[in-house]
């Protein structure tokens, strides 16, 4: 039998749960968001950080550490992917856009640019030389305050594979305009590497092989073909702990990864002679891989995985990736790395002993992992800097870098790619894009 009563004291205290909780649903949300736009829907309305926000007409702009907002400011049409901002704002309700009630924009223009990095070409002698390192083009002024070491003398001992420290401002056309460089030899890093850790163990087996039988490259074998053009189909990689990888007999396909590595190495590393401790033996190879990232060895091998080859959409996206662990390799010349790499790790500074950055001296272990990943974020950006060099010098075109690691960041590709934001890897590049590549 039905009854009334039974039914109606349930549905009470549904009714009274809803009305106690309708303000904490209406309630907005504030959101102080700080990071990169990574993907823009529309006129109005971009993502941060995985925020939706949706600016109006109220919204004032400015930028960021600056007192002075303004909602008729120019700012306001000069939002783009890669642009570093922070963005307050209340939430309407829950799952809604969040209104935007202030957008501070990061004044990149107005950063002074320091560095040190190896000079990777020169494009104009002294006494008004431009000297390309560590992803810019930084050029010498009269008023520039300049220091020499190691037997450099004068600027005209300047050349490629020299190092440079510098400090500036960015021009208007994407150079640096040199207030200070200290220039010094190259100098190749000692350090007594670690096993295992800096140097993992790379063996080769044949393609059959099923059982743990192998050829260690420390037993004179060479781990991997010498390029790209002599790779055997009977040969399986192991790196480290990692699992084996099959290197393909696919020519075609270890052609196109040797010809566009080898082209993406600066021409100074190309012809400096085999024996020169500064030489980095590039050599490119194609494996059977799931992962969609490269493997970057300390011998100069670097290992592209097939599923990044049949993700990427040309050779300028192909061109992205290679130049990425081209700068790396590049960039871990200096004990700098190694000095962060061990912080992180939590090796003590005596097992540092002997390593130096050139010109500088022996370095000391970083105080404290807060250091160690502010240092790290900084090299991670410098590397993704000098990537986008190393395409633009070789020919390739550095804006389709932005494109290949939004291809490669999902484990699975969405439907509709335009869904698909850009990763803070993206990001940072469009923001160096913009500031020395912008297209005219």
């Amino acid at each position: 039998m039905f009854c009334a009563r039974s039914f109606f004291w349930p549905v009470l205290a549904v009714l009274a749960l809803v009305v106690s909780a309708a303000p904490f649903f209406a309630q907005s949300t504030s959101y102080p968001i700080e990071g990169f736009i990574c993907r823009i829907d529309s006129p109005t309305s971009f993502l941060v950080d995985e925020s939706h926000f949706e600016i109006t007409p109220q919204t004032a702009f400015g930028y960021i550490e600056s007192d002075s907002t303004s909602v008729k400011s120019p700012l306001r049409d000069a939002l783009r992917i890669g642009a570093y901002v922070q963005v307050a704002g209340k939430e309407p309700y829950p799952g809604s856009p969040v209104i935007a009630t202030t957008v501070l924009v990061s004044d990149d223009r107005n950063v002074k640019p320091s560095g040190i990095g190896v000079i990777t070409r020169v494009l104009a002698p002294a006494p008004d030389a431009v000297f390309e390192a560590d992803g810019y083009l930084i050029r010498i002024q009269p008023s520039t305050k300049l220091s020499f070491d190691g037997g450099l003398v004068v600027l005209d001992d300047v050349s490629t594979n020299a190092w440079i420290r510098f400090s500036g401002k960015l021009g208007k056309d994407g150079v640096i305009e040199a207030d200070k460089a200290h220039f010094m030899p190259a100098k190749p890093t000692a350090f007594k590497a670690v096993k295992h850790l800096e140097v993992p163990t790379v063996k080769i087996r044949p393609a059959d092989a099923k059982d743990d039988s192998t050829t260690s490259a420390a037993k004179g074998t060479p781990p991997i073909a010498s390029d790209g053009a002599s790779l055997q189909q009977d040969e399986q990689l192991k790196i480290g702990p990692g699992n084996w990888q099959l290197i393909p007999a696919d020519q075609p396909l270890q052609q196109r990864i040797h010809r566009i590595g080898i082209a993406l190495v600066p021409a100074y590393q190309r012809d400096l002679a085999d024996d020169d401790p500064s030489k980095i033996h590039f050599r490119f190879f194609a494996v059977d891989s799931k992962s969609r990232r490269p493997a970057c060895l300390l011998d100069g091998a670097i290992l592209i995985p097939t599923t990044v080859v049949e993700r990427l959409k040309n050779d300028d996206q192909m061109a992205a990736v290679l130049a990425d662990c081209v700068a790396y390799s590049l960039q871990r010349q200096a004990a700098r790395q190694i000095e962060l790499n061990r912080a992180l790790w939590g090796m003590a500074a005596g097992q540092l002993a002997g390593a130096f950055v050139p010109g500088l001296g022996t370095v000391s272990a970083l105080a404290g992992t807060v250091a160690a990943k502010r240092d790290d974020y900084f090299l991670f950006g410098e590397r993704l800097r000098m990537a986008l060099a190393v395409m633009h010098d070789a020919g390739f075109d550095p804006w389709q870098a932005p494109e290949a690691w939004r291809l490669l960041e999902p484990k699975k590709l969405p439907a509709h790619l335009a869904t698909l934001a850009y990763p803070e890897i993206s990001c940072f590049q469009f923001n160096v894009l913009n500031l020395q590549y912008a297209r005219k």
